[in-house]
């Protein structure tokens, strides 16, 4: 008898030990975040104000909390944006409960100007010469291929082995990529998300302390059931993939640069932009200075084959987003209208909010965009792999014509 019960508490406590392993950090039970009153006010599930102004609130929630305005999110019918989980920075300088004038304040650092215009920073065409014959060295192919392996993951969680396991492989690619072409100029390393497993992605080209130009797109997926396959091919396995050609492309060009590239896959940008806030903190901690920012978020859906190249016109930096209708005029050669996507819809949102020149150009207009994101759907069958490399072509022309080729 007492056999048995030895078994049975052995068993209780191995099934507790792994319901503890497996419990992620989405179940976190509270968050803090900053959101604009047009999306918290579309919400049902419970929160606390800790501090409101005209246009944001600062809001306590739960992980189900979270899951809904995740859904908001992508289902707003009216413009409206994203939200931005600020636990960690709100725990750390409010270890003690706030009185809501300090609240006050803490929200006041997350209005961001709907327009910057640039300062001692002129963009223009310089380097033809050298961006065209790299058009053609663009291989769609591979693109695809490695969306196959990155869409292969059960999913890319920001709080899920599987999330890590994306992650670690994107690193692993870049560093095999670096050998191939034998560079002995990048660096390739992680940056930690703190409360989620996944960390964001960095490789560096260069070795320039000169300010850098960052070519980004966010790896995680985010399903809006609790659980289940995610493939998030468009969102943003596009994104991804396009950024990896980008660095594939240049790295084989054997082009040396004035300035360093930044190639960055971040993590938890579903979350509330968390892998691409650490980051650019990291960045501001270590003083590397940052010139100029692209985001490919959602860059393989093509409604109706529409090959125009969209470009969000708000919480972006007005003089680089005209540049880019430049450089898609130069080299693309396809149609470009404007759009909006409201308060810090992706991570360009980070680099915008902390002063830096930001970007990003997207798929379609707001409301036609994929209709399959953030479900099992969200798959390669639906996307343009043309409108995928038009995509390439623009990174490829930013990376070059920013960072300035050096013989």
């Amino acid at each position: 008898m007492s056999r048995k019960i030895n078994f049975i508490l052995i068993l209780l406590s191995l099934f507790s030990s792994l319901a503890l392993a497996s419990k992620t950090t989405f179940e976190i039970e509270k968050h803090i975040v900053v959101t604009p009153l047009c999306l918290i006010n579309q919400i049902t599930h419970h929160y606390t104000t800790l501090a409101s102004n005209q246009n944001l609130s600062l809001i306590e929630i739960d992980s189900n909390g979270i899951r809904q305005l995740i859904r908001v999110k992508i289902h707003q019918k009216q413009l409206c944006g994203g939200f931005i989980d600020v636990t960690d920075e709100w725990l750390t300088v409010n270890s003690k409960k706030s009185a809501p004038q300090q609240a006050k304040l803490f929200l006041m650092q997350y209005d961001m100007p709907l327009h910057t215009k640039s300062e001692n920073v002129t963009f223009s065409i310089k380097y033809q010469k050298q961006v065209n014959p790299l058009l053609n060295q663009i291989n769609p192919q591979d693109m695809w291929q490695n969306l196959t392996t990155l869409t292969s993951f059960p999913d890319r969680f920001a709080f899920s082995t599987n999330g890590v396991n994306a992650a670690e492989w994107i690193k692993n690619k870049m560093l095999a990529l670096a050998q191939q072409t034998g560079h002995t100029d990048v660096k390739v390393y992680f940056i930690d998300t703190g409360r989620y497993r996944q960390p964001s992605v960095v490789a560096k080209l260069g070795h320039s302390d000169e300010p850098g130009i960052v070519i980004g797109g966010h790896m995680d997926s985010i399903l809006e059931q609790a659980y289940g396959r995610s493939p998030g091919a468009d969102d943003d396995g596009s994104g991804s993939v396009a950024v990896m050609e980008v660095a594939r492309t240049l790295l084989s060009s054997g082009m040396h640069f004035k300035k360093p590239i930044y190639f960055i896959w971040y993590a938890a940008e579903e979350m509330g932009l968390v892998g691409s806030k650490k980051v650019v903190a990291k960045f501001k901690e270590k003083n590397i200075p940052i010139e100029a920012v692209i985001q490919l978020d959602l860059a393989g859906y093509a409604p109706k084959n529409d090959p125009t190249l969209w470009l969000i016109s708000d919480y972006v930096n007005s003089d680089l987003t005209a540049y880019l209708a430049l450089l898609i005029d130069t080299y693309i050669k396809q149609p470009v209208k404007y759009t909006k996507c409201g308060y810090a819809c992706s991570d360009h949102a980070s680099w915008h909010k902390a002063g830096i020149i930001a970007s990003m150009p997207v798929e379609a207009e707001f409301g036609k965009e994929d209709p399959y994101i953030h479900t099992i759907k969200d798959t390669m069958d639906i996307l343009s792999l043309a409108h995928m490399t038009d995509f390439v072509k623009l990174g490829v022309a930013f990376g070059v014509e920013l960072a300035e080729p050096v013989t």
